[in-house]
């Protein structure tokens, strides 16, 4: 069985590269693996850190993984790979590189450290929290309750959601929204 490039990349330590710069792309929902695969395919060191989801299909328990951080994965390359990607990927919006080497080291530790939560998961769960606590007012990004501002009544981490309250004609509604449909509204 051939693993997937953006597997393997997880099982090696991630260190730094001469001539080249760890970073970030921020890319479309849902292209992350694709989007992984093709790179690594191409020769371009990437990391897609994910977590095991698991949800019922026709009475059958079904595991997948999904990405730890929706929208991101983090690759390696020199700046005029970075600039031609960006160009001739269109699933990719936007190119974060770290030129500075103290940035790039710090992370390249980081992505370590994510390594081994990822390793992790494969025994106990890990929940990524989005610094979202009870109190807080948010704006639901995604999802049907999208544009909706509100307040975090709790967090759900066993099902990686945070419930909101939602009134309307004095009654209060709780309902789920994932954590990564969520952002908190800073005044």
């Amino acid at each position: 069985m051939l693993l997937r490039s953006w597997i393997l990349s997880f099982l090696m330590e991630i260190t730094r590269q001469s001539g080249r710069y760890w970073g970030f792309a921020y890319v479309h929902p849902r292209t992350e693996k694709k989007l992984a695969e093709k790179l690594a395919g191409a020769g371009i060191p990437v990391y897609l850190p994910t977590l095991p989801h698991a949800y019922m299909m026709h009475h059958t328990k079904v595991v997948t993984r999904v990405p730890m951080f929706p929208g991101y994965l983090f690759l390696c390359m020199d700046r005029e790979e970075a600039t031609e990607l960006r160009y001739r990927e269109k699933q990719i919006i936007r190119i974060d590189l770290q030129f500075a080497a103290e940035r790039e080291e710090v992370l390249v530790a980081e992505l370590n450290a994510i390594r081994q939560f990822e390793e992790l998961s494969k025994d106990a769960p890990v929940y990524v929290n989005p610094g979202l606590q009870k109190g807080d007012r948010v704006a639901v990004t995604d999802g049907p309750l999208k544009g909706l501002s509100t307040y975090v009544v709790r967090r759900d981490d066993e099902h990686d959601s945070i419930i909101v309250n939602i009134t309307m004609l004095d009654q209060h509604l709780e309902y789920p929204v994932p954590a990564a449909d969520l952002k908190k509204i800073t005044e």
